[in-house]
């Protein structure tokens, strides 16, 4: 019988991507267990596979050929103590900088302790082993795709992320003898872009908007320069209620996003996420593509279609994509967003008594430079229908949603 890939859905996305982010040269050690992975790559011709009956010279021989190409490698064993035999090489790996990738095959990891053959507990690994670690789990769902395709490209990004070295993936199989797939399906890769990469460009006509949630205070110079990329670029700025985004493209969207009927100005194709937590960010709806901006470079994907992460500061980021225009734009984007939401709001009856009756009455009567400190959801979300005039700072204890905290938030903020 001709074979292809197994049809075990998280061993196809990774294959994919190990394919999509150019990691060909993998050292198998042969067992039952990583049969599903192993039976995939060998029909596609992608890969170099070497094999190697002895996982602790498998791993040696994988520090070998990282050094001397200076590429990734990846490893596959088998379930039971297979994996641990990698351990002395890993140690070698982390302490080179070597950028070996350490599958290990496992049966489900919920029968760890329950004294069933050949499983054991590969949630902790000595901590200069590896620099990351995840498990990717059988696939039962879009949830569980999402959250594979994630781990996965965060795995392989993080062998060169601040240096290179190892890391580990722990697969789980069902041992499916099913390799009828003749296609790998489509997987979404994710970039990490530092500062001196090349860098993609915004594709001309493409509908852009800019998502900020909470954030500190902005400098002058940093609302020019998003005003000044939102004019490049016929881009607008959707912002939480405590973004302290004063400039020009701001738009209070909240009730139009909330109208099925008026999808056709939110759903950008390109979206710049920059901020933190936030409990508004649906407002934008689903972008066809986001591209976060953080210097952490966390792999922060909200909208669930992620390609770029940007490792850089907020205004590198602006500053270097306003040099790839120079013609203004015709703030078009801008005005049917503007437009919306007057027309919507025309529409709005007198407000009962209720915190949004209590936001629309006082959102333009705040003292100059006043700061307004909202509770979490419904005030939160009342006065994001209301465009805040820019010399309020608005601040909202998001950060992990309690219901504390407020006056003490106050009280804090009055002493300094």
């Amino acid at each position: 019988m001709e074979q292809f890939y197994t049809n075990e859905r998280n061993v196809q996305i990774l294959i994919a991507l190990l394919k999509a982010h150019g990691i060909k040269r993998i050292i198998v050690s042969p067992g039952s267990t990583n049969v599903t992975f192993v039976g995939s790559i060998q029909q596609d011709p992608f890969f170099e596979i070497y094999s190697c009956v002895d996982e602790r010279s498998a791993a040696y021989m994988a520090c070998g050929m990282a050094a001397e190409s200076g590429e990734p490698v990846a490893l596959s064993c088998t379930g039971a103590t297979a994996s641990r035999n990698y351990f002395p090489a890993l140690t070698e790996a982390y302490y080179r900088k070597l950028p070996i990738l350490a599958i290990t095959s496992t049966q489900d990891i919920s029968k760890v302790g329950h004294q069933i053959p050949q499983v054991i507990d590969r949630t902790s690994c000595p901590v200069d082993t590896v620099k990351f670690s995840v498990h990717l789990q059988t696939i039962k769902d879009n949830s569980d795709v999402w959250d594979c395709t994630i781990k996965a490209n965060q795995a392989i990004l993080e062998l060169f992320h601040h240096g290179t070295g190892p890391v580990h993936i722990n697969l789980t199989t069902t041992y499916s003898r099913d390799f009828s797939v003749k296609e790998l399906p489509f997987v979404r890769m994710i970039n990490r872009i530092c500062i001196g990469y090349v860098h993609p460009q915004i594709k001309l006509n493409a509908k852009v908007a800019i998502y900020c949630g909470t954030h500190l205070r902005w400098s002058q110079d940093e609302i020019e320069l998003i005003d000044r990329f939102c004019s490049l670029y016929n881009a607008v700025v959707f912002t939480d209620p405590a973004a302290n985004y004063t400039g020009k493209y701001r738009v209070p969207y909240e009730l139009v996003a909330q109208q099925s009927s008026e999808d056709s100005n939110i759903c950008p194709d390109l979206l710049i996420h920059i901020g933190n937590m936030s409990d508004m960010y649906s407002i934008v709806g689903q972008p066809k593509e986001v591209w976060r901006v953080s210097e952490d470079g966390a792999i922060v994907d909200t909208y669930s279609t992620l390609t770029n992460v940007y490792e850089m500061s907020e205004s590198y980021f602006f500053n270097l994509y306003n040099q790839y225009r120079s013609s203004i734009g015709d703030d078009s984007y801008l005005l049917s967003c503007i437009s919306s939401c007057e027309r919507l709001w025309k529409k709005v009856p007198e407000l009962p008594f209720s915190h949004i009756w209590v936001a629309s009455q006082l959102y333009d009567k705040l003292p100059i430079n006043s700061v307004l400190h909202l509770g979490i959801l419904s005030p939160l979300r009342s006065w994001g229908y209301f465009n805040i005039p820019s010399y309020v700072n608005v601040f909202c204890n998001q950060g992990g949603f309690g219901i504390d905290g407020n006056m003490s938030s106050l009280l804090g903020a009055s002493v300094l």
